[in-house]
């Protein structure tokens, strides 16, 4: 039976993520280990938290290299909020802290765009997206959705053909989703964001072949 591995790095509140899984008739099973992970036909990488805790869990359980593993294997991978962030080279969260860098870019605090909006960024807020066939996570969504998102720090992709939504704060463009092959990740949390965030996840999840 085909089943979404969900990994536990012990910082993750994972209840509404299994919740919006399960509606859309998905086995779940939350795990840090590697066979299950590495048998499962998605992943999803969630987290809260700050950047330096996140990655040490993922480095002491092995999980770091079981995630690039499975990105080699070319098996769909959604990444949640710290855990987009922790898809990147590095966060200046604290401390500079390498990330799983399968994507080339830098995590930093929103206070350093210096724009009048209050941080962290917490609530609803309307997404920018690139409507087009190969833009997946979009497809048969609203203009301009609106979405829930809780973070004080952002991705400062590199790469800006990889960013497939941004958010306006305070007048300044912020990535607020990426796709990469076979990777997703997303800065906002799909699952709290009502229909049009269970329409992204049915969107993720059907990229499992």
């Amino acid at each position: 039976m085909k089943y979404i591995s969900i990994i536990n790095t012990g910082i993750n509140n994972l209840k509404s993520i299994i919740g919006a899984l399960n509606y859309l008739g998905f086995q779940t099973k939350v795990t840090n280990d590697k066979n299950i992970i590495m048998n499962s036909s998605a992943l999803i990488l969630p987290g809260v938290g700050s950047f330096p805790a996140g990655m040490e869990k993922l480095k002491s359980s092995g999980l770091e290299k079981t995630i690039k593993n499975f990105f080699k294997k070319g098996k769909p991978i959604l990444a949640i909020c710290l855990g987009f962030q922790m898809l990147f080279s590095s966060s200046n969260e604290f401390k500079n802290t390498k990330g799983l860098n399968l994507l080339d870019g830098k995590v930093k605090s929103l206070k350093d765009l210096k724009t009048s909006k209050l941080v962290p960024n917490l609530g609803w807020n309307n997404l920018n997206f690139k409507k087009n066939k190969n833009n997946n996570l979009f497809k048969d969504i609203d203009v301009r959705p609106s979405i829930y998102f809780i973070h004080s720090y952002y991705v400062e992709v590199k790469d800006k053909k990889y960013i497939t939504s941004t958010i306006d704060f305070g007048g300044k463009k912020v990535a607020t989703s990426i796709q990469y092959k076979n990777l997703f990740g997303v800065q906002f949390h799909p699952e709290k964001s009502g229909l049009n965030g269970l329409k992204i996840i049915q969107n993720f999840l059907n990229k499992i072949s």
